[in-house]
């Protein structure tokens, strides 16, 4: 793996990458996790007077296209954009430069087994929009409509094939992993402050492999943005390790009951009768020894869970879930004339939730194939417009 350091002096990151007059390059051994200073690159800065000359620009960009990793003082928006499009983690943390590459073994030292402290959890997450209340209206991510099945059936379910609904299930289409790449480069020509790709639906993820295949294509290309999977959970078992070879740092895993009684009063079906509770636990313990970050989905539903949100809370804390995010009902398919939760209902129930679990409050019932900055920009129209995607099942 290769790194890239803004310095002028080769002992300091001390540059804006704007400013940048030189590039100290290393190389890193992943297993041995050694390092070696490889050579010093001569750059013409394409920031003067604090606009960007676009040529410069783009040698500089040029100049790092076979580093995996830069780190700066600073990078501007634009300039960030054009580095992740070449599939450069951007990092801006100043400071000398061989602690810093001290500090990044130590992270690719961090165990795959057990072990990962709370504090670096959270660092997985600090950018992720879905997860932290400070990245929310700040970064975009998008979701890959590549999920065509599912393997259970909630009550409050309906999946549709359309682009006006404004919630999750619904997607223009399916998209083939093997566009998945491709459609991350040209989202992130719409929205440069993507920093998530997750993959929830239209169907389940982990109901047919085609999440972690465009996963894993993604990855390869673009190794700095998080990737994120949301999941019923009912696969979840075993898929830990999968996932984390993929990139896979965040997943999202719906809990509606830990009671099997309150769970047949939501779920009208589960694929070969199987223990669907047992399941879901039993993924987000192997995912959080992983050191995978598990927030856990509720759709609050009054009268049938909305007294039982504190027992999934503790159950799931238990397992290994460290954020907890109460949806209100859609009311649609068989609770179709359900009341929704009232704001009262829903700060009640997060109340008491909250007793255990962090409360993510920012949810934005996104489509499966949401691309922008949750609650400000939708741009999914105007990425697939004038694309043909398949079909899928509304079941």
């Amino acid at each position: 793996m290769r790194l890239a350091f803004a310095s002028n002096d080769g002992i300091f990151v001390s540059q804006h990458f704007g400013h940048a007059q030189r590039f100290a390059i290393v190389d890193i051994d992943e297993t041995a996790y050694t390092w070696r200073f490889v050579e010093k690159r001569e750059n013409i800065s394409p920031c003067v007077m604090g606009e960007h000359d676009p040529e410069k620009l783009e040698r500089s960009v040029a100049l790092l296209s076979d580093c995996r990793v830069l780190f700066a003082a600073k990078v501007g928006n634009y300039a960030k954009s054009r580095l992740q499009l070449e599939g450069i983690q951007v990092l801006e943390k100043p400071g000398v430069i061989e602690d810093l590459i001290a500090g990044y073994l130590n992270y690719l030292k961090r165990p795959v087994w057990g072990g990962i402290k709370g504090e670096k959890r959270r660092d997985a997450i600090e950018d992720h929009p879905c997860f932290s209340e400070k990245a929310h209206n700040k970064n975009g991510r998008l979701h890959l409509p590549v999920s065509p099945a599912c393997n259970i059936q909630c009550r409050f379910c309906t999946r549709k094939q359309n682009v006006t609904e404004q919630r999750p299930g619904v997607a223009a289409g399916i998209l083939d992993p093997s566009e998945a790449a491709d459609t991350v480069k040209r989202a992130l020509e719409l929205c440069p402050s993507i920093t998530v790709v997750g993959i929830a639906g239209p169907g389940d993820t982990l109901a047919t492999p085609h999440a972690v295949e465009a996963f894993r294509q993604v990855h390869a290309a673009y190794p700095g943005l998080i990737k994120c999977l949301s999941t019923n959970g009912l696969e979840l078992p075993g898929k830990a390790k999968e996932l984390w070879d993929v990139g896979v740092r965040t997943v999202t895993v719906t809990v509606n009951a830990v009671d099997p009684e309150i769970l047949t009063k939501i779920v009208s079906w589960i694929k070969d009768g199987r223990d669907l509770i047992g399941a879901q636990l039993q993924g987000i313990r192997e995912c959080a020894a992983m050191g995978i970050v598990v927030k856990v989905n509720t759709v609050l539903i009054p009268g049938v869970n909305d007294h039982h949100v504190a027992d999934i809370a503790l159950v799931v804390k238990s397992a290994g879930a460290s954020r907890h995010n109460i949806l209100p009902l859609i009311p649609q398919h068989e609770f179709a004339g359900w009341p929704a939760p009232t704001c009262q209902e829903i700060e009640l129930a997060r109340r008491e939730a909250g007793e255990y679990l962090e409360q993510f409050r920012h949810c934005k019932h996104c489509r499966a194939d949401a691309c922008g900055i949750p609650g400000v920009s939708d741009l999914s129209n105007e990425l697939y417009r004038g694309r043909e995607l398949e079909t899928f099942s509304h079941g």
